[in-house]
């Protein structure tokens, strides 16, 4: 797990504006040194240094954004899989052996509640028992699939029974997915730490020519640190599973836990 997982958002914002305007004044009162000294020169490549540098870091920003876009997409996609692969498991389950169809039933309806107590358990960043209730889903796949070949062998319809086995597949698949996506599918450290270094870098330059002038303004200042910092927090909370700012609207499974208890459809909207 990436260790930013477990860090409240505000102390990850808070603790980004100081880092930055820190090192806008480390910049400005190095450059204060040299006020004064005849130097148009470096003045302008300090300045074209600061463009280019301030340019840079805003497509870094841009580039690990979309990456970030990027992966919570996938979570959803992952997500709407399973959905439809445990719905279809469900109805596929009414043309398999009576016998084993009770049991099946039973079983998805439970799936569908640990998936939602995952999810829970996922948005208060109980990482332990999100691994727990995954090994226990992972067992039911099992028992779902002895299910599915049992019926399989019996004296029923192959191409009936076949039905629920291929839906049975499908929400496998939608798990390793859904896996995959949420806590695999991550921002490289090597791009966090260049990010970071690059923002830092960033507003040295700033300060130092901000020092070179001999003036400055503290609302640019706190402004430019603050937007950055934002986007940073944005692009974290984007990134990883336990999401506080972004949430994946759960309604659909929801819904579908719902049904298949024999509630009445959209009685569980807004849950």
């Amino acid at each position: 797990m990436n260790p930013l997982d477990h860090a409240p958002l505000f102390l990850i914002m808070a603790l980004a504006v100081l880092a930055q305007v820190l090192f806008i004044e480390v910049g400005f009162r190095y450059g204060r040194t040299k006020h004064g000294t005849p130097i148009k020169a470096q003045m302008a490549q300090v300045r074209a240094i600061m463009g280019a540098s301030l340019g840079l870091l805003a497509f870094m920003l841009a580039f690990t954004f979309s990456s970030a876009q990027q992966h919570f997409e996938e979570r959803t996609r992952a997500y709407m899989m399973e959905v439809s692969a445990i719905d279809s498991a469900y109805r596929g389950a009414d043309l398999i052996l009576e016998e084993a169809r009770v049991e099946a039933k039973e079983l998805l309806l439970s799936f569908a509640r640990l998936r939602l107590e995952t999810t829970r358990a996922a948005s208060q960043a109980e990482m332990q028992s999100v691994i727990e209730m995954v090994r226990e889903s992972e067992l039911m796949h099992d028992q779902l699939w002895a299910i599915a070949e049992s019926s399989m062998e019996g004296s029923g319809n192959g191409q009936d029974t076949g039905i629920f086995a291929q839906a049975v597949l499908a929400m496998i698949d939608a798990h390793d997915a859904r896996l995959q996506a949420a806590l695999f599918n991550r921002i490289s450290p090597v791009i966090w730490i260049t990010l970071f270094l690059m923002s830092l870098l960033s507003m040295i330059v700033m300060g130092y020519q901000a020092g070179l002038t001999g003036t400055r303004s503290q609302l640019a200042t706190w402004t430019l640190a603050i937007t950055f910092s934002a986007v940073m927090t944005l692009i974290t909370d984007l990134d990883r599973p336990n999401m506080t700012l972004f949430q994946m609207n759960q309604s659909l499974m929801s819904e579908l836990e719902n049904r298949m208890g024999g509630g009445t459809p959209w009685d569980s909207a807004g849950r």
